[in-house]
Order: structure tokens, then sequence, then C-alpha cells
């Protein structure tokens, strides 16, 4: 493996922390990294995620401790993520599986997640086989990675889903994917998604106009917001702004939001599809947007989002409404879509069907979608609806969660 030097590694277990930002929930726990193959560096235990320093974080024997221990037998695990949270330790308390009803509970996790009834090493070695997270029976999460970035990102989508099971039922209950759909996603990320657009592999440098490269640095601020207001877990979501007529610019596929740069924005024809052979492979949402753009002229911009008060409706595929008067003018209702694989023609279509009376919609089994004139209107516009979709929930780091509010839904 790559060897990390120390300052290095407390550098990023501090800096990843920062995911955990206790809009939805305060969790509690540790962080870890391979730095070599005989050593690993560590948060302190039961520190707040959220809060994390570099003097918290300590370095340790790669023959010490059950981390160490997971480190020595998983030697495709380089980085593990802890997190006891109020959802996570309810749902685990009980549960002997968790189905998945988001696509990007399949993806980054697996066809299903385990509970391991003990934080032994044995037992988590078990749940964990074949995936990249599982629940400790009362305890929480347990997430791992070939790197820190996607193990923080599979803590917050567990996190998320372990919400969801707790929440869904306000909405009608959750509608999973069938076995065969979430392998299928499965399989894509592990074959695909993983490795596309690595950090390491630069692309050129285009020679664009000044208005073109303005608009390329909105949409790298518009993703570092998305993650600021955990619109997004990760490297999920995407974003495009239209160009001109015939072109976009959109987000790549699979890149951190903190490491895209100007040059990684990528300029698509909308009627083709096409893209420059230099530079970083788009969205895996392409053709969503591209067919946004071609049905509706007015869009300018176009935000999706994996947010965990919509992703709640999105595992019920439930919509609601809009109260509103200003919002509702500009957006319509939150109808939820029928459910499609992702990144195929039938989801465009779906979602175009949604779009069809209004400028956002619930994508089944998947989070959200937003456009309108503006990027900035936009952004605005989804972070307003993710809190009116917190607040019919519930959801909410402050509070309690309990299922106990009955809300009015639309959607299929």
């Amino acid at each position: 493996m790559k060897t990390i030097d120390i300052k290095e590694g407390a550098r990023l277990l501090h800096t990843r922390s920062k995911a955990f930002r206790d809009r939805y929930f305060k969790a509690y726990g540790s962080m870890a990294i391979r730095i070599s193959d005989s050593s690993y560096m560590m948060t302190r235990h039961t520190l707040p995620l959220s809060g994390i320093r570099e003097s918290d974080v300590n370095l340790y024997d790669i023959n010490s401790g059950e981390i160490g221990a997971i480190f020595k037998a998983m030697n495709n695990v380089n980085a593990i993520v802890v997190a006891c949270t109020e959802a996570s330790v309810k749902f685990s308390s009980k549960a002997d599986i968790m189905r998945p009803a988001l696509d990007d509970l399949a993806q980054i996790i697996g066809p299903d997640v385990r509970i391991s009834e003990s934080d032994q090493v044995k037992d988590l070695a078990k749940a964990l086989k074949d995936r990249n997270g599982c629940f400790i029976r009362n305890k929480g999460i347990f997430s791992i990675g070939a790197n820190l970035d996607e193990a923080v990102a599979g803590a917050l989508i567990l996190e998320k889903c372990a919400e969801g099971e707790i929440l869904s039922s306000k909405v009608g209950g959750l509608k999973y994917l069938t076995p065969e759909n979430a392998q299928k996603m499965r399989n894509f990320y592990i074959q695909k998604y993983r490795s596309t657009n690595l950090t390491n592999n630069h692309v050129p440098f285009v020679n664009i106009s000044g208005e073109e490269f303005d608009v390329r640095n909105k949409i790298i601020e518009c993703g570092k917001e998305l993650c600021h207001k955990d619109l997004v877990q990760g490297s999920w979501g995407n974003i495009s702004v239209r160009l001109n007529s015939q072109e976009m610019l959109i987000t790549p596929s699979g890149m951190d939001y903190f490491e895209i740069r100007t040059e990684d924005i990528v300029k698509v024809n909308i009627s083709t599809l096409e893209y420059s052979s230099d530079s970083r492979r788009p969205s895996s949402e392409v053709r969503l947007h591209a067919d946004i753009y071609k049905s509706h002229p007015g869009c300018n911009a176009i935000i999706h989002t994996h947010s965990n008060g919509c992703s709640v409706f999105a595992a019920a595929r439930a919509g609601f409404r809009i109260d509103n008067p200003l919002i509702h003018s500009i957006i319509g209702d939150m109808i939820a879509t029928r459910p499609e694989l992702p990144g195929t023609r039938e989801l465009s279509k779906a979602v175009n069907e949604g779009l069809a009376e209004n400028s956002a919609c619930i994508i089944s089994n998947h989070g959200a979608i937003f456009c309108g004139p503006e990027l900035d209107i936009v952004l605005k516009v989804a972070d307003a609806i993710e809190s009116k979709a917190c607040n019919l929930l519930g959801l909410n780091a402050s509070d309690k969660l309990a299922p106990s509010l009955d809300v009015e839904s639309t959607g299929a």
C-alpha cells in the first residue's frame, strides 16, 4: 500500500470528520486509517465525530486493538468509521438485516446490510463479508473502505437508511429494491464507479472563455455547499449548468466535491452526450440532465441531491405537498417518480414525467432533483425543500426520532 506519513494521517482524519455536521443526527465514535503495513492512526474513542481535532489522533501498531485486527484480517480495507447514533442503535437493537430501499446503500455497502452480534473481530468479519459496512447490535455503525472517503460516505449512508427504517412509517413504509437490482447496483459500483476519475490522474487544463471559467467555478462552489448543507454524502449527487443551446457543464463521476478543479468539470453536448476524450468522465446521470434541458427550455441549472429527509420519501416512493406559496410558485409539489434503475433511459423518462408540471421531484429509491433558471436559486430551493421534508418527518439532530407524526403524502 501507499505509505501515509503521520502528519498527513492526522490531517485526513481531522478534515474528513467534518462530513459529520449534526444537521440530522449526532454521531459519537472513532475513525481510523491504515498508514502503512505495520501501523494505523485512530481518533480517541466515543468523541463527537463532528468535533475531531488533530490532537485527538494517535498512532497504533497494526498488531494492537480490535481495529488493528480488522486491518490485518482485511488487506483491502484502509479506513474504518465506527459511529454510534440514536437511529443506528435503535435500528440495530431489533433488526436482523437491512434491505436497501435506496440505491446508494446497495452500491456502496452491498445488496443488504447485516447485523454483527458483537464488536469482536470474528463477528464483524462475518457481517462484513462482501460488504462495506454493517451494524453492531445495540451499538451502531461499522463502515469500512479502500480509503477514508469511502468509509465516511458508507457511515453516512448507513445512518441515513437507519433513519429511513424508523421514520418511513409516517409516509407509507419503505419500498425495497429487488435483490436482483440491488446486486446490479453493487456490481456497477465495484466494477465501474469506484475506479472512475481517480483524483490522482490529472486532466489537462482546458482553454476556455472567462464566462465559462466562472460557470465552472460556480459549479465547484455549489458542490462544496451541497456538502456543507448535508444535501449529499461523499461523491454522490450531481450538478449541471446549461452553457448554451448546445452544451452543458456537469460534475465528473465519482469525485469528491472538495477535490474537483476547474478543468475537471465536463463539457457535454446536450443532443449527443459527446465530450472530449481528454476530459473527465461525466456524472452517470448525464443523460438525465441532458433530457431535462431538452424538455425544459427555461431550465438552466440542475442539482440532484441524496439528502436524508428527501431520501426517506424516496425510499418510501412518496412525495409531499409544498404549502409555502412562494416556493410552490417556483417548483410546484414534490411528487414521486416511478422506480427505475439509475443512469438509464427509463429513469430519465420517469423523472421528466415527474417534472412535467413541477421544477423538482422525488426520484423513487434514489433521492431528489431540482431545476431552475439559475444555480444559486436551485441550491436555495433544494435546501428549503430538504428542511421541509425534515420538518414533516421530525428529523432533527436535537429531537428524538419517534415515528408518531402522520403526514399527508402524494406519489407512488
